[in-house]
């Protein structure tokens, strides 16, 4: 058999993450196929508000991950050559009671130490951050002025623009089928276009991930939900100052008690003036982009409640993407035991932040075997996982109860 679609490394999935990996990979040399089930960006990179946050990174292990990764946003854009929409800016999360505040306190002491400033501000701080504040029942507020944010699209097409230049293969609308094994190691992968071949590949594939495992059988511990959004247009009675979260959550029924949209406040604004808002969480092992009819209520009820004036907002346009979890808040990120060439770089809590490090974390992989920039260990597909340092988690189920209604 003639084997044409031969290369050094397969990436599968063309997200942040998978488009970092392929630029860092062909800056150094390799010949690197990127595949990528539908266009580019059309899983939850391609969903979110770009934030480059570290204020909510994982306390245990994941510090100097995001922090490196963080410090190439300084230069990122100089790098690959145009804008990818880059501003600093801070974050404020609203706090209703003094037990939400009690919960953050560890992560207050734990990062300033680090160089991430993050500290609680009463709120009369509050109202001087953000005027339009609903101050009532507020009990403060946690600042984190070490922030920025990016345009997703950019970003991907940032690296990707590098990339492409030199002489990276990229396979839209080719979706994997299975992963090709032979005597214990991986050597390419099945796709609808056709197999293709190398020694090395690389699932960077987020929700899929689970999927793509127990194909080869490999459960690894990640966690599916559908996290829903929707923008405003521009509405000019509202300046925000920061992202604004909320510690709060609602939850409203959509087939029944057990079956309920999951929402915290998170808002955005671009510099044109349009509102992203989110996040209203269904859990579920589901990879659909199905939103449910109460999502865009949901995230409007929080919203409005910490910030009354947005109630003249228009919304345009609402969706949903799967998206994940672990139970340690942490990444599956390095090589899959037992299986030689496989390298998994998924479930990243921020991967909008880590993208820069992931690819180069992978690159030193396949390029000496092993990666000195951070300590990966704790982040071993295989690892034992303890229960995560956040407040809010989402608990997802695979039932029939939780598919979507028609």
């Amino acid at each position: 058999m003639k084997i044409t679609n031969t290369f050094d490394v397969i990436i599968v999935g063309a997200g942040v993450v998978g488009c970092s990996i392929a630029y860092h990979l062909t800056k150094a040399g390799f010949k690197v196929a990127l595949v990528e089930q539908k266009h580019v960006g059309s899983g939850a990179s391609g969903a979110n508000f770009g934030m480059v946050q570290s204020n909510d990174v994982e306390i245990k292990h994941s510090i100097p991950m995001v922090l490196k990764s963080y410090k190439r946003f300084d230069d990122l854009e100089e790098e690959l050559g145009m804008s990818i929409g880059f501003r600093r800016i801070a974050s404020l999360r609203l706090l209703s009671s003094e037990s939400q505040w009690m919960n953050s306190k560890e992560r207050a002491s734990i990062l300033p130490k680090a160089g991430i400033p993050y500290e609680y501000v009463p709120p009369e701080r509050v109202v001087e951050i953000e005027p339009e504040v609903n101050l009532n029942g507020l009990y403060g507020a946690t600042h984190a002025s070490y922030q920025g944010q990016a345009n997703p699209f950019l970003l991907m097409w940032g690296f990707l623009r590098q990339a492409n230049q030199l002489g990276l293969s990229l396979f839209t609308f080719t979706e994997v089928n299975n992963l090709i094994i032979q005597s214990g190691r991986i050597v390419g992968v099945e796709t609808t276009k056709g197999n293709f071949y190398s020694e090395k590949v690389i699932l960077a594939t987020a929700a899929w991930t689970r999927k793509l495992g127990e194909l080869i059988g490999h459960h690894w511990n990640i966690h599916t939900f559908r996290a829903s959004a929707m923008v405003t247009e521009r509405f000019p009675d509202l300046r925000l100052n920061t992202i604004v979260t909320s510690a709060d959550h609602i939850e409203m029924e959509i087939n029944g008690p057990n079956d309920a949209e999951l929402t915290v406040m998170a808002l955005s604004q671009t510099e044109e003036g349009n509102f992203l808002i989110a996040q209203a969480d269904r859990p579920g092992e589901v990879l659909d982009g199905k939103i449910s009819h109460v999502a865009p209520k949901a995230m409007s009820t929080i919203t409005t409640r910490f910030f009354p004036i947005l109630r003249k907002a228009r919304i345009i346009r609402t969706w949903t993407a799967p998206t994940t979890y672990t139970d340690d808040g942490m990444p599956l990120l390095g090589p899959v035991k037992d299986l030689d060439g496989l390298i998994l770089a998924a479930s990243f809590r921020s991967a909008i932040v880590n993208s820069p490090i992931a690819g180069e974390i992978v690159t030193q992989l396949i390029s000496q075997g092993y990666c000195d920039l951070i300590d990966i260990i704790p982040f071993a597909p295989e690892r034992s996982m303890s229960e995560a340092d956040t407040v809010y988690k989402v608990k997802s189920t695979k039932s029939k109860s939780n598919e979507m209604p028609d």
